[in-house]
């Protein structure tokens, strides 16, 4: 009996242990940096709270959430060009968009899929020090001029993007500043999510009738509303790395690396959303959110008169109505 004992409580362990590992390794890195591993609190947990507004009002809401791929995305590229005289510079940059374009048409972008968008041309200056024997003048003197532009891209598949990024890395740019999201038809994608709340409203009012209260021809008062999060909106920022925990001296000098911060896409959190349209998110998406909320004002009650009859010291029977 002792050794089938000792034997559960070692499967109970390696169990145990196996089920640790699994949900840390869950944890990603993000988790690993933004937590400090104290057991003694737990996950903070916000949880939806019922109000009762009064005895005659009854308020119902429904949320819906859409997970939508887009159908279009612009690319934006930065470009700087520098040089002493102006008609250099113009120069440069022209071949260096002219090329890139060339790229991109052989990617299959067309020509009306590209704009380039000018920013600005302004003279650079220096200070020249002209020394005297007492003092030192600083002239402000002008050394060239700086150049800037962006190259708008606009494309219907995401899988091109690294082929456009590589392409302009050959021409010298690298500064890829944003990727917008579009997508068509929204207001058909609306009436989709606006259809479905309703549907959410109705069934909690039959359930409500259902327990005798019944709501359904109650006074309704309802208000929506709609919001789009886009991607480039929803990235979060992480350092995954562990520092070494150590005392230094008064006077030691302490170099440290240089981290480029990670990011990941975080979708909309799902938590209090009651029905979500396309859940499992594989590539960043748009998110269209819905919400519904409808008040209902319940009818007083009417109140009853009550009969009673009282007998009069003289035998005769009297009807007397009395009100609530």
């Amino acid at each position: 009996m002792k050794t089938n004992n000792k034997l559960f409580i070692s499967l109970f362990c390696l169990f145990f242990l196996a089920t640790s590992l699994c949900f840390s390794q869950n944890r990603a890195n993000y988790n690993y940096n933004n937590s400090n591993y104290n057991t003694d609190k737990n996950p903070s947990q916000t949880l939806p709270v019922a109000t009762i507004l009064n005895n005659r009002m009854i308020e119902l809401e429904s949320t819906v959430l859409m997970n939508v791929t887009a159908d279009e995305y612009v690319a934006m590229f930065h470009i700087e060009q520098k040089g002493e005289k102006l008609k250099d510079v113009q120069e440069n940059m022209d071949k260096r968009i002219a090329n890139f374009q060339k790229g991109l048409l052989e990617l299959g972008v067309k020509e009306n899929e590209m704009i380039i968008d000018f920013l600005s041309l302004v003279p650079e200056y220096e200070y020249d020090i002209e020394k005297k024997l007492f003092s030192r003048t600083y002239n402000e003197v002008p050394v060239g001029f700086e150049l800037k532009k962006n190259v708008h891209i606009r494309f219907k598949d995401n899988k091109i993007l690294d082929k456009i990024i590589a392409k302009a890395a050959e021409n010298e740019i690298y500064d890829l500043s944003k990727v917008e999201y579009f997508i068509n038809d929204t207001d058909i994608l609306y009436q989709k999510l606006r259809k479905k709340a309703f549907e959410l409203i109705t069934k909690k009012e039959k359930l409500y009738d259902s327990a005798n209260i019944k709501i359904s021809k109650a006074k309704k008062v309802a208000d929506e509303n709609f919001q789009t999060f886009f991607p480039f909106d929803r990235y979060r920022s992480y350092e995954a790395v562990s520092k070494g925990k150590t005392s230094f001296s008064k006077n030691s000098k302490i170099n440290n690396e240089n981290r480029t911060p990670s990011a990941f896409y975080e979708k909309l959190d799902y938590d209090n959303i009651e029905c979500i349209i396309n859940p499992t998110i594989l590539e960043p998406a748009v998110q269209l959110f819905f919400t519904l909320k409808v008040r209902y004002t319940l009818p007083k009650e009417e109140k009853k008169d009550k009969t009673i009859y009282i007998l009069s010291p003289t035998g005769e029977l009297k009807k007397v109505n009395l009100k609530e």
